[in-house]
């Protein structure tokens, strides 16, 4: 109903009342007047008729000036809104003179003028931001055309939502890949997976912060019929709450190249092939001679000088050339630094899921340079070999730092691989990667070379030795950093003199973790807080790595920027992060009844025993302090900060100011000190706690002179 027609209903309605009203007054006054006054009947009934007449007459103009000066422009208001906003934005409404709308007409028309343009405006904003878009899109075309390397955008379906006419071409594809096809359609999966299971650990442990390639990965793939090698690099897409969505490959075909590679191999193996057999006869020769002394002795001597220079020559070409061999073969293949810990761990889970072999990381992670997939694929084909040859279904993973190489032992409880045996294995074919490469071809790619020998404990063990990373991780405990306060604090390390059964142990036979804290501050009296703790255990002499706990964790204050930078750790990397109520029970349950050992003990023991009563948890389990055990060991120094006393040790320091590094590092340290305790008399729990309270001691009488 517009207004125009609701107020005449308004009006009509009104008038209507009126007049029955009237209408009603003049019959009741009639039937109270006597019959024999028909002149006062008259007088009432011209009274009334008027007084009806002129409220009609009232009613009639006050609908009549209402209708003009607000029905009609509000009326005329409404259609030119309907006009501007569906017909004609430039449209100027139309109001009646004489209105009573004041200034709503005007601001009314203003208003509509304004969102005429204001729509307008975003109109040509859009259309500008779409010829934007588009103009990017084209120019990602010609670029992503126009780039000497395949493109592939996928999702973590692994389905293709972009590429080029480039990857068309080095996929060996002779029509369109069409979107959301599978990647694996054109693509060798293993690598792929394994980069990508590489990148989504390294995001998820917040290693790609700091890592020198941050979200990308280089790797090696080939086509699905393995006739084109690919050297490929990936990265992933991360959305704003770094999660990844999707991932970009980029690749280009190193079919030839490795092929030229393996014509030059060729040569070079029929060249030194080719000489062996003259060196031989050289030699014989020069043998022959050297068992004719009937010959003239001149020219014996002459004779012999000339076929053993010739043959040295020989011996020493040969081997040159085949040094020139490995360099050319090894020269090209794609290399990148790996962490031990990542390749032990895919290795593990793989041999789990596939083979239900148990393996155990044990000892620190170290950086090692290698190819990933191919050390991977190696390392499965082995211990494979090995468990069918010898029965094994359990073993230890271990990298181990030496002078020149870092070492990655793989070891069993039994015997030691003949050197025959396992020359034999190497032949093996590795079907699933690169062109059918051998397990001796992954080793030439390396350099290097893989053995068998006994370990200790009847142990034996497969050793194969890798150059160190070119790039590792700068190691953050180079960084001067004040040193934590020396705690001997007699509550804090207060333990029985005697702890029955599990004091009289042998110290290599007893379950440790072995943990560390990084805090807000170096005063947790003082309201300082842990923002972190790690925990690694030590299980019959071995660091189990596969099994640590660490946690970041929320302090609930801020952090200062003089701590930030020693041990990196921000406010945002906690943010979010589970608080310490919830954290030092979960470690509590990690710690189980295994004693406890840190470096400086009592100063990591005071922040968690300000947080029992919140946590509704009691740290009473037993403690050894590598602190004090150093100072009980080498007493003749004052140097005993973790760096000097891992140093001391040779413990290859990594990771240095992290809660799981300083950890891993504090765990090498103590292992090695068992030994040089048992070489001092020190051989159970009990005498290894009774050293370092006399140290405790000690210092306290030092610290009342």
């Amino acid at each position: 109903m517009g207004p125009r027609l609701f107020l005449i209903v308004c009006f009509a309605g009104l008038a209507a009342t009126c007049l029955a009203a009237v209408g009603a007054g003049m019959w009741l006054i009639a039937a109270a007047l006597p019959e024999e006054g028909p002149d006062i009947f008259n007088i009432v009934m011209v009274y009334g008729g008027g007084l009806a007449f002129l409220l009609t007459a009232v009613i009639a103009v006050v609908w009549a000036y209402l209708d003009h000066a607000l029905a009609q422009p509000t009326a005329a208001i409404v259609r030119g809104i309907q006009t501007v906003m569906h017909a004609n934005p430039d449209h100027r409404i139309e109001v009646p003179d004489l209105h009573q709308l004041g200034g709503l007409p005007r601001a009314v028309t203003d208003l509509v003028s304004q969102l005429a343009r204001a729509e307008n405006s975003v109109g040509e904003a859009i259309a500008k931001a779409t010829e934007k878009v588009e103009q990017q899109k084209d120019q990602l075309g010609i670029i992503l055309q126009d780039l000497h390397e395949g493109v592939l955008v996928c999702n973590l379906n692994h389905n293709i939502l972009l590429y080029n006419n480039r990857a068309l071409e080095l996929l060996h594809i002779t029509s369109e890949v069409g979107l959301d096809r599978s990647l694996f359609s054109f693509m060798n999966r293993q690598p792929v997976l394994h980069a990508l299971d590489r990148l989504t650990t390294r995001v998820a442990e917040g290693r790609h912060v700091q890592h020198e390639t941050g979200t990308m990965v280089s790797f090696v793939g080939s086509t699905l019929d393995g006739r084109h090698t690919l050297d490929g690099r990936m990265s992933l897409i991360l959305n704003s709450d770094v999660v990844p969505t999707g991932y970009v490959i980029s690749f280009d075909d190193e079919t030839e190249e490795l092929a030229a590679l393996g014509l030059r191999d060729r040569l070079l193996r029929e060249a030194t092939e080719g000489l062996r057999a003259p060196v031989a006869n050289l030699k014989a020769a020069a043998e022959i001679l050297n068992a004719n002394p009937d010959m003239p002795k001149d020219d014996q001597v002459a004779f012999k000088q000339v076929m053993l220079k010739e043959g040295s020559f020989m011996a020493e070409r040969l081997e040159s050339l085949s040094a020139q061999y490995r360099d050319v073969i090894t020269g090209h293949w794609p290399m990148t630094d790996i962490y031990s810990s990542n390749l032990f761990n895919n290795l593990a889970n793989r041999l789990k899921d596939r083979l239900q072999l148990d393996t155990v990381m044990i000892g620190i992670p170290l950086w090692v340079h290698g190819d990933s997939y191919t050390l991977m694929e190696l390392l499965d084909r082995i211990v494979q070999k090995v468990s069918a040859h010898t029965g094994a279904r359990s073993f230890d993973l271990e990298a181990v730092s030496g002078e020149r190489h870092m070492y990655l032992d793989v070891m069993w409880k039994g015997e030691p691989i003949p050197a025959s045996e396992l020359s034999s294995w190497l032949t093996d074919q590795l079907e699933d990667t690169l062109g059918g490469l051998s397990l001796r071809d992954v080793l030439e790619h390396h350099k290097t070379d893989i053995w068998s020998l006994p370990h200790r404990g009847g142990l034996a063990r497969l050793r194969l030795p890798l150059p160190p990373a070119k790039h590792p991780p700068t190691s953050r405990g180079t960084r001067s950093r004040p040193s934590r306060p020396e705690f001997y604090d007699f509550e804090l390390l207060q333990q029985p003199d005697t702890l029955g059964e599990l004091g009289s142990r042998p110290l290599k036979s007893i379950n440790y973790v072995v943990f560390d804290t990084e805090t807000t501050g170096l005063e947790p009296s003082s309201g300082d807080e842990i923002i972190s703790i790690a925990g690694v255990r030590l299980v019959n002499g071995r660091i189990l790595t596969g099994e640590s706990f660490e946690r970041l964790v929320d302090p609930k204050r801020p952090i200062p920027k003089e701590s930030i930078r020693f041990h990196g750790i921000t406010e945002e990397m906690v943010k979010d992060k589970p608080p310490v109520q919830v954290v030092l029970p979960q470690f509590h349950e990690y710690l189980g009844d295994a004693v406890l050992v840190a470096h400086n003990a009592a100063f990591d023991l005071k922040f968690l025993k300000l947080k029992e009563s919140e946590c509704g948890i009691s740290f009473d389990n037993p403690v050894l302090d590598t602190l004090l055990l150093s100072v009980y060991l080498h007493d003749y120094t004052n140097r005993h900060t973790l760096d000097a006393v891992a140093e001391r040790f040779g413990i290859d320091i990594q990771g240095r100011h992290t809660a799981l590094g300083d950890a891993l590092v504090t765990a090498g340290v103590f292992l090695k000190m068992i030994d040089v305790l048992e070489a001092r008399g020190i051989h159970t729990l009990d005498q290894a706690i009774e050293s370092a309270h006399s140290i405790v001691e000690v210092r306290a009488q030092q610290a009342g002179f």
